[in-house]
């Protein structure tokens, strides 16, 4: 039996945090505990390992308001990100409530689920080692050759195809505009705001056969969805891509395109646009995909505005 215990920020959500930042609280003993969140999740790294709480948060695109909604996602991020790296995400764990506080030993009532990984070793992060300049013509190859075969093992089907037509994309660009349109001026001029949307409508309404091209070409997969630096992983003996969009999937039934195009638009943000292009020119040649670059940035200005 489980109950709604982390509906808003109260008491049990603060205690269950500072559970969960305890080394005591965890069979494995750990050393340390080190915390971080993103905006959707709560992250705990306790050597060798790493638990990740779903926050109960609503945002439209994602919604983990209720205890069975985050139990859902978290075995959904654990069937998905094993597509890729199963030896990394291990599973997932309940937090049970006590009558003294919170335990992982089945003895109560659930109160939350954790997604139990494997830490993976600092400093082998693509950001990481981009940083120290060590990303080069091997890396890319090397994070190309592990994306294709990822793409060749997912099948095509009409259900996901569908999300590559314009109708569909507008979806997301539409919505991306409307949640950034209340921060015109604080974060983005009017006449920005007002480029991008055109010249975004304008690419759908003039390009629609490029769009049908793309479908008919089974270009549309199940793809990652959140393809950027540091959800890469390389060290000298393995190449582990990681956390993949868990909560809604039409944000990962993309074109192949639109997923390196977020990788590609990393590159650019770092100021290297040399690596961005060996990237996609690299998928080109493995995936011949001559179409690719058509729409390669127009994806890639999709992925900035997200």
């Amino acid at each position: 039996m489980a109950r709604e215990w982390l509906v808003d920020t109260s008491d049990v959500q603060r205690q269950l945090i500072a559970f969960l930042e305890s080394p005591q609280s965890y069979p494995h003993n750990p050393a340390e505990v080190r915390s971080l969140q993103t905006h959707i999740s709560w992250v705990f790294i306790a050597p060798p390992f790493v638990f990740k709480v779903k926050k109960p948060v609503n945002f439209g695109f994602l919604d983990f308001r209720t205890l069975e909604k985050r139990r859902r996602f978290c075995q959904r991020e654990l069937e998905l990100n094993r597509r890729l790296c199963p030896e990394i995400y291990l599973g997932v764990v309940p937090i049970y409530k006590t009558a003294s506080g919170f335990s992982f030993k089945a003895e109560a009532e659930i109160a939350e689920y954790s997604v139990k990984m494997r830490e993976l070793q600092s400093g082998w992060f693509l950001s990481e080692l981009l940083a120290k300049g060590l990303v080069g013509e091997t890396e890319i190859n090397r994070v190309i050759a592990c994306l294709h075969r990822f793409y060749e093992s997912e099948t095509p089907s009409p259900e996901i195809e569908q999300w590559g037509t314009p109708e569909k994309l507008k979806i997301s660009t539409d919505e991306n505009f409307a949640q950034v349109e209340p921060f015109i001026v604080r974060t983005i001029s009017p006449l920005a705001f007002e480029t991008i949307r055109y010249f975004t409508n304008h690419f759908y309404a003039a390009n629609e056969k490029l769009f049908c091209d793309r479908i008919r070409q089974h270009r549309i997969r199940d793809c990652h969805g959140d393809l950027h630096l540091d959800h890469i992983h390389l060290t000298p003996a393995a190449t582990t891509i990681f956390d993949c969009i868990e909560f809604n999937d039409r944000f990962r039934f993309v074109d192949v395109a639109n997923d390196l195009a977020f990788l590609g638009m990393d590159f650019d943000l770092e100021g290297r646009s040399d690596l961005a292009n060996l990237l996609l020119q690299t998928a080109v040649r493995k995936f011949h995909d001559t179409g690719m670059l058509k729409v390669t940035d127009f994806y890639k200005c999709y992925r900035a505005v997200v």
